[in-house]
């Protein structure tokens, strides 16, 4: 165990993470991050057919920025995996890693992420960022005049289908149950001349070439294949919040819930980004969120919050 007990863990790379650091060390603060790599799904960008290169968000430029910032400064980073939170009698906390090293420190705060939800059909994996993704908030703006197929039946999808209207030529949702197409906006998309609402259709798989180019979808026995430039799979988000969904508040579908502060349920644990109940689709918005994390952190350390 290293002995040292130091002022913040940051645990998580990705945007939030990474704000949250180049915060700290503007603080001055003695911080250490955990995470096996730095950047998160920032690493990844959809590739498309028609674009051979574009800036999705400026919040990429700032992830690369706070990256590089971080990368060289191996006193304050280790390249591993959290396995337990643990709590200390006498104040603080043991950060235990796979490996079984253990680091202490006075406040942790969780930029764990979340993943979007699969479909586990074959072609899925082939083609994820090679016209298939888990993101329209990130990329509806690159479809103008293109095809798009949303597949999921709840509010995430029918915003990801209302975003996409606006650009596309034309957008299929494919909804695995009726799911919540009673509600309003879901029938207000239904009657939009570029929109078709597939109810209660089944993936059973994605088909290509070097790209997307079809879905076959099945529904009572029957199947069908639809031709589209891109699927976007908005089935919803999982949390990486199982290190401390023994110790925080979390809300139904296992996301942290935080105050105003970043503060969860449980003292010297705070949490920012896609991991916390807070909105954060964007990334400029979770780096926005690890900023505000540790100078409320900052506050704590001072004694004056």
């Amino acid at each position: 165990m290293s002995e040292a007990m130091h002022e913040v863990i940051i645990i998580g790379g990705g945007p939030a993470g990474l704000s949250a650091a180049a915060y700290a060390i503007r603080k001055r603060l003695d911080a250490l991050v955990i995470s096996p790599g730095l950047g998160g799904r920032t690493n990844r960008r959809l590739e498309l057919p028609w674009v051979d290169d574009y800036k999705v968000l400026i919040g990429e430029e700032m992830v690369s920025r706070f990256r590089s910032q971080i990368e060289y400064l191996d006193f304050m980073r280790v390249r591993s995996k959290v396995k337990e939170i643990v709590p200390r009698d006498e104040g603080g906390f043991r950060v235990v890693l796979n490996d079984g090293k253990e680091y202490l420190t006075k406040i942790v705060l969780l930029t764990t992420g979340a993943v979007g939800e699969m479909l586990n059909v074959p072609g899925e994996a082939e083609f994820e960022m090679k016209g298939l993704c888990y993101s329209t908030v990130t990329y509806a703006p690159l479809f103008i005049d293109r095809t798009a197929v949303v597949v999921g039946d709840g509010c995430q999808a029918l915003r990801a289908v209302a975003e996409l209207q606006r650009i596309a030529s034309h957008v299929t949702l494919i909804a695995p149950t009726h799911g919540q197409l009673d509600m309003q906006l879901a029938r207000n998309l239904a009657a939009e001349r570029n929109i078709t609402i597939m109810d209660s259709y089944e993936v059973v798989e994605i088909k290509g070439d070097d790209f997307v180019r079809s879905v076959v979808v099945r529904k009572d026995g029957q199947t069908s294949e639809i031709r589209t430039d891109a699927i976007f799979i908005e089935k919803g988000l999982k949390a990486n919040s199982e290190l401390v969904a023994h110790l925080v508040d979390l809300d139904e579908q296992g996301f942290v819930k935080v105050d105003e502060m970043n503060r969860t349920s449980y003292p010297g644990i705070y949490a920012a980004g896609d991991v916390t109940t807070a909105y954060s689709d964007q990334v400029l918005i979770s780096m926005g969120e690890g900023a505000k994390a540790i100078l409320s952190i900052y506050d704590e350390l001072l004694g004056i919050c």
